[in-house]
């Protein structure tokens, strides 16, 4: 069995990460969700199993809490270095265990997986905040999808999310509501990330085929129910 595809779910506070993998791992035990900001405080990992064993490893990690005084940390891009090793000269420094302590978290777990979801809620407003989160983001070197989630809600400003996601070269985005998952919207975030990642491709490939079998089965699952319902009523 090849190592799992490891995927860190990124994003500011109170975006709808640990709902989101509640809805992809099926866990609704997995994590804490509460209204209140920076209520994941650590990095934590559930998988995500087929007929295969373990074939993705998610990670869900704390909010962004400051990505202006992060972005400002960071400093400007020397022309002797890489995005992803200015990153990891911010991780050695005494800021990395103090004041950014919980960015840091976030920025050591996007050095060391396969791929991010960047998850978004699309009824905020476009700040500076969130500017600076998109070009820290793109930074680490990995391929990251953005999950443009709560598009549903009258309050969506999908449009003005994907100017700016496509402005810090994030063009390949996925539309997935957290809480009530569009039909289909497992499929398309998969084949997403089949096109970020094409050397991975059979095992993504795998587990949407996997996924859409458990839908069948459950969808057969219902129909059964209701028509013994109907008969004993009958």
């Amino acid at each position: 069995m090849a190592e799992p595809i490891t995927i860190a779910v990124v994003g500011h506070t109170n975006a709808g990460k640990t709902s989101l993998l509640r809805t992809l791992t099926r866990r609704r035990d997995f994590g804490e969700v509460s209204a209140r900001p920076g209520t994941t405080r650590h990095v934590e990992a559930v998988d995500l199993t087929s007929d295969d064993g373990v074939v993705l490893r998610f990670l869900d990690t704390p909010g962004l809490e400051d990505p202006i005084g992060l972005l400002d940390a960071l400093g400007p891009l020397r022309a002797d270095m890489t995005p992803p090793q200015r990153i990891r000269a911010l991780l050695a420094t005494r800021a990395a265990q103090a004041e950014f302590e919980q960015e840091a978290k976030v920025l050591r777990a996007l050095l060391d997986v396969d791929a991010a979801l960047f998850v978004v809620d699309s009824r905020e407003p476009v700040v500076a905040k969130f500017r600076c989160e998109a070009e820290i983001l793109a930074s680490c070197g990995k391929p990251v999808l953005p999950v443009l989630n709560f598009v549903r809600d009258p309050s969506s400003r999908e449009d003005a999310w994907r100017t700016l996601l496509a402005d810090f070269g994030l063009h390949a985005q996925v539309r997935f509501d957290a809480v009530a998952p569009f039909d289909g919207g497992e499929r398309q975030l998969y084949a997403a990330l089949q096109a970020l990642l094409p050397q991975r491709g059979g095992p993504l490939r795998a587990m949407a085929a996997f996924i859409e079998r458990e839908r069948a089965a459950r969808d057969e699952a219902g129909r059964r129910c209701v028509a013994h319902t109907l008969i004993a009523l009958a």
